[in-house]
């Protein structure tokens, strides 16, 4: 029986998160002015951001980074670790301390860009993964508190493909989708005990792909300037699956389980983007206002849901509630000399959950102030022109206290997981580096 559920618990680990585009940018080139796209049509790493921005091209572009991301968020120690709510009550309450130091994050990234024949367009392709691997996942512990928006959120394979489209000399439009993937499976077992036949069992299970809409315009009257609107449709993977168990004691069949398991494992929000980029000699300016729509957003927790059987169903006690956000980003420029230009950007995002954290529950965030640079170098190699770059983000996470109320997370008395307190906050960095080549 621990087979059937130790089964079902990594498959059901193997979704997708939140990408990696949306908390650190595409490549060195955007992350460095405040993850939002640049004034350059040849970039392909805009194609997340602005894809309609490709149109205005007439080469093949590649862009291609490798990239790192380290948290160091406030210690928690000294609190609730185990209590009634989720033990036997004739076991003593236990105090200790909870990790919060995260497992480093390597990624790499690749964008393109390809004009079609006769100026029908282009289509462009954005994707990015954890280096060595599809999918990195971790759903956190059930009970200690856990940055959920940090854990594993941005640990996956991303793929974005958009078909863009100029119409005139100053506008665009573009149409694509966002890659994602739904699944279900299902277990049944027959575990046999003191009796003539062996145990067996089986279990099916089905992958298919999720697509989420991305739409953008341009109006791009000149080289020196861009005005942009793109839309990112939400995407989210409920993962489900069923386990059926029972349990042969010699001529005896007893039924031991009978589950639904569940979880909402990655979740991007519905995302509308207006932005604009103009150049004034050697200064460019970038701004970017992002509206999040986070209503549907709900933790990755796996969800036991008992329908028969003895084993009794999770003990979920947190009421999350999640608020729609605007995201506001700046960003510059300065080109030194034709072949240098030095980069800096500055964002603040709030955080999507609501609420001090003093009641049940312990999935916490907080808001964040990102400072971001980078440094672009071009270079011509046999007349093929290069871009070479690096990037550095900072995010620094706002420092919030929590207090728990007082009783259990059941309504008796007693402290809840996490009492009396502890503090959050911390930071993350996030370094790149990016080679961008035009042919």
């Amino acid at each position: 029986m621990k087979l059937i559920i130790s089964t079902l618990i990594i498959f059901l680990s193997l979704g997708t998160r939140a990408n990696y585009f949306e908390f650190f940018g595409t490549h060195v080139s955007t992350s460095g002015i405040g993850n939002q796209a640049n004034l350059n049509p040849h970039d392909p790493a805009n194609n997340y951001y602005i894809p309609a921005q490709m149109a205005f091209s007439n080469t093949f572009n590649l862009s291609t980074s490798i990239n790192s991301a380290v948290t160091d968020f406030e210690p928690i120690s000294g609190i609730v670790v185990k209590n009634d709510s989720f033990q036997d009550p004739a076991l003593d309450e236990e105090v200790g301390s909870v990790s919060t130091d995260y497992q480093k994050y390597y990624s790499g990234s690749i964008h393109l860009s390809l004009p079609l024949a006769r100026k029908l367009g282009s289509i462009a392709l954005s994707l990015s993964a954890p280096v060595g691997s599809l999918i990195e996942t971790n759903s956190g512990n059930a009970f200690l508190p856990e940055y959920i928006m940090y854990r594993s959120r941005y640990r996956r394979t991303t793929a974005v493909l958009n078909y863009a489209r100029a119409f005139g000399d100053s506008w665009a439009f573009s149409l694509g989708t966002q890659i994602g993937f739904q699944a279900a499976a299902t277990a049944d077992t027959n575990v046999s005990i003191q009796s003539d036949y062996g145990s067996y069992g089986s279990m099916k299970s089905k992958v298919k792909p999720s697509l989420g809409l991305v739409f953008s315009t341009i109006y791009r009257p000149s080289d020196s300037f861009q005005a942009y609107f793109s839309y990112q449709q939400e995407m989210k993977n409920n993962l489900e699956a069923n386990a059926f168990g029972k349990v042969s004691i010699s001529t005896t069949t007893d039924y031991l389980l009978d589950l639904n398991i569940t979880s909402m494992i990655f979740y991007d929000p519905h995302i509308f983007r207006i932005g604009t980029g103009s150049q004034f000699g050697m200064v460019k300016l970038y701004t970017l206002l992002e509206y999040q729509m986070w209503g549907n957003y709900k933790t990755p927790l796996m969800k036991v849901a008992k329908r028969g059987g003895g084993i009794q169903p999770s003990s979920d006690y947190e009421v999350l509630k999640v608020d729609d956000i605007f995201v506001p980003k700046i960003g510059m420029g300065l080109v030194l000399t034709d072949s240098i230009e030095l980069d800096l950007g500055l964002a603040y995002k709030p955080s999507p959950i609501d609420g001090d954290f003093s009641g049940s529950g312990n999935s916490i965030d907080s808001d964040s102030t990102i400072v971001s640079g980078a440094a672009l170098y071009k270079i011509k190699i046999f007349d093929l022109p290069l871009q070479l770059g690096g990037s550095l983000q900072y995010h620094m996470l706002k420092d919030k206290t929590v207090t728990k109320t007082a009783g259990l997370e059941n309504g008796n008395a007693g402290n809840k997981i996490g009492a009396p307190g502890y503090k959050i906050g911390g930071s993350v960095l996030v370094g790149s580096l990016g080679l961008t080549m035009n042919y």
